[in-house]
């Protein structure tokens, strides 16, 4: 005697409403927009603790650098403007020097062939690299120079004193090549002196205050979908009961 048994029939799933696949493209919008509002709000925020940690009388200042030489000068490598608009991204620049005696210091900025033409001969040090707190230069072979800075007329920008000295000049209109130089003012070998360099920098607000608002408006537009796609849910939620 056989016995029939009935075989159960697998029916396919049905294929999840459309409105599946919707609620999952939003839920990425909202995620990304989240994390994008997040990103720039953060990018602002550090900008600002940046712009608070580093600023000194409305400049971004560099930490203090010990720079010497045996020689009659310290002379930066040289700083090359021209090509884009500096000074909408950098306003004016500083450089402040103290000596490390009582004797007056020297500090100047001038074009880089002048200073060239003016330490020709002179014993003296390229500051090649920063490396916290000293640096590394480049030595020069030479005597004493034949003038004191402040004698020469090459300079754009010159402080001469104790206690300390400090210069600051545009990037407006000022394209080129220049050299900053540091002596001692009578122009004697053994040039020691603590420097830092600062600069205004216009384009920082524009920054900081254009990632706070973009990072803003993403979290708002994140939060707004999400808030949205929970209100849908509710609502289908209470039909489905229905």
């Amino acid at each position: 005697m056989s016995t029939s048994l009935d075989t159960p029939t697998n029916h396919p799933s049905p294929p999840p409403p459309a409105r599946s696949a919707g609620r999952i493209v939003l839920l990425v919008v909202a995620i990304a927009s989240l994390l994008g509002g997040a990103t720039a709000l953060a990018g602002g925020g550090a900008l600002i603790v940046a712009d608070n940690s580093w600023r000194d009388d409305g400049y971004l200042t560099s930490d203090t650098t010990r720079l010497t030489s045996g020689g009659h000068a310290v002379a930066s490598e040289t700083i090359e403007l021209g090509g884009v608009d500096e000074d909408w991204v950098l306003g004016r620049v500083r450089v402040r020097v103290t000596a490390s005696s009582s004797a007056p210091v020297f500090v100047g900025v001038a074009r880089s062939g002048d200073v060239e033409a003016y330490l020709d001969g002179v014993k003296h040090s390229t500051v090649t690299d920063i490396d916290d707190p000293g640096a590394t230069y480049e030595q020069h072979a030479g005597g004493a120079p034949s003038v004191a800075p402040a004698d020469s007329d090459i300079w754009l920008e010159q402080a001469t004193g104790t206690d300390t000295q400090s210069i600051d000049w545009s990037l407006d209109d000022r394209p080129g090549r220049w050299t900053v130089v540091i002596m001692n003012a009578d122009g004697s070998s053994d040039v020691d002196v603590d420097a830092d360099v600062g600069a205004t920098v216009p384009i920082l607000g524009e920054v900081t205050t254009g990632l706070t608002v973009v990072g803003a408006l993403f979290v708002l537009v994140g939060a707004g979908v999400l808030v949205g796609l929970r209100v849908t849910r509710h609502r289908e939620t209470e039909e489905d009961v229905a």
